[in-house]
């Protein structure tokens, strides 16, 4: 195997759960109310059963296939050639993926904080940062996030808690008012900017300790998450409506600016940015060690570290010119990638899945055959 320390289940867990709130935590109630309008987070709380479906999915790719990752399973099931182009299909979603998390790195810091910063600058640190993880190897990254999850969660119930006193119900009125085709849309893409992008976790799940608990853990954690951005999504409709939460992209580091108890706790959009860093920066290694694992795998390389340093390159280039401007990653990328998403999390995985039981359907017909005439 291309790495020989292994995750715990409790470091997958958490993985998963940072995982399904990176970035998401501040352009998920955006993406949602766009579709549901005061009903997103109806939306967002059904999308959640939808979600759990998908994770079910990967995770039975996983236990047909418990010691291959993603990119060995579809050479596997489709064989050498097919198989291949379908795994540079996956490695080409993870490097992209990872590239536009570190544009929004880089568009949220030099849009809201460090205005006169070049964005080459944030945007190298961040991968040079990548890079050093990527070094260190799987286990240090878990022990990393175990380490960060609690300043994460933290910082997120007191974001919700203090924004408690500004909640206005009637923002959520009229109840179910939204067109049947947009509710089902908010639905359905809840849960695939969400769940759907755990498909990641497939590359990782070879790599985890074996242990009775882990789906159960790898579920609730995810179910977690997901609880998570639905309540960000609900907070944000409560405090600012469904057209504002709809038009602000970083509505969470919006909502962190009106904070304001006794002219005393105000003004924590600093500790709320940090935690989206944090929890981003462990969503982005995961697609950059995914593709740097599977592109080992896929060439049959002895060790995946050679490839670090071009791949660093390449997501440094890649950021930078994946998109112009803000305003083109928020019209064009981020509506169009629902599509992508629903691609690689839902129908590849069934197609795989059903080509697989398939076949050994067919194994086992001609076993009960051969004993037959035996």
């Amino acid at each position: 195997m291309l790495i020989q320390e292994k995750l715990t289940i409790r470091q997958l867990s958490i993985i998963a759960f940072l995982g399904i709130i990176g970035d998401m935590m501040l352009i998920y109630p955006t993406l949602i109310a766009y579709s549901g309008h005061q009903d997103a987070w109806i939306c967002s709380l059904l999308s959640q059963v939808l979600g759990l479906g998908i994770l079910w999915l990967i995770y039975k790719m996983h236990q047909m296939y418990p010691g291959l990752s993603l990119i060995e399973i579809c050479s596997e099931v489709l064989g050498k050639w097919i198989g291949a182009i379908l795994a540079a299909g996956y490695l080409f979603y993870f490097l992209i993926g990872a590239a536009v998390c570190i544009r929004e790195v880089g568009d949220f810091m030099t849009t809201q904080m460090y205005l006169n910063t070049p964005i080459r600058a944030i945007i190298l640190l961040f991968v040079v940062a990548l890079g050093w993880s990527a070094l260190k190897g799987l286990g240090t990254f878990g022990r990393s996030a175990e380490i960060l999850a609690p300043f994460i969660v933290l910082s997120l119930i007191i974001l919700i808690c203090c924004l408690l006193p500004q909640a206005d119900s009637s923002y959520l009125k009229p109840f179910l008012n939204t067109p049947l085709f947009s509710f089902i849309n908010g639905i359905v893409r809840g849960a695939t900017v969400s769940y759907g992008e755990l498909i990641i976790i497939s590359m990782y799940l070879p790599y985890v300790t074996h242990g009775v608990h882990k789906r159960r853990d790898l579920f609730l954690a995810t179910l977690l998450g997901g609880i998570m951005l639905t309540s960000f999504l609900l907070i944000g409709l409560l405090v600012m409506g469904a057209e504002q939460t709809q038009h602000n992209i970083y509505i969470s580091y919006i909502l962190a600016q009106k904070i304001n108890i006794g002219d005393f706790i105000q003004r924590i959009e600093a500790l709320i940015a940090t935690a989206w860093l944090a929890s981003t920066f462990i969503k982005t290694f995961l697609y950059t060690f995914g593709f740097i694992l599977g592109l080992a795998q896929l060439t049959r390389m002895k060790s995946y570290k050679p490839l670090i340093l071009p791949t660093m390159l390449l997501l440094f280039a890649m950021a930078i010119v994946i998109s112009p401007d803000v305003l083109f990653y928020t019209l064009t990328i981020m509506y169009a990638w629902f599509d992508w998403d629903f691609t690689v999390s839902i129908i590849i995985p069934a197609i795989l899945l059903l080509i697989s039981m398939l076949r050994k359907k067919s194994r086992q017909q001609r076993s009960g055959k051969a004993l037959s005439h035996k």
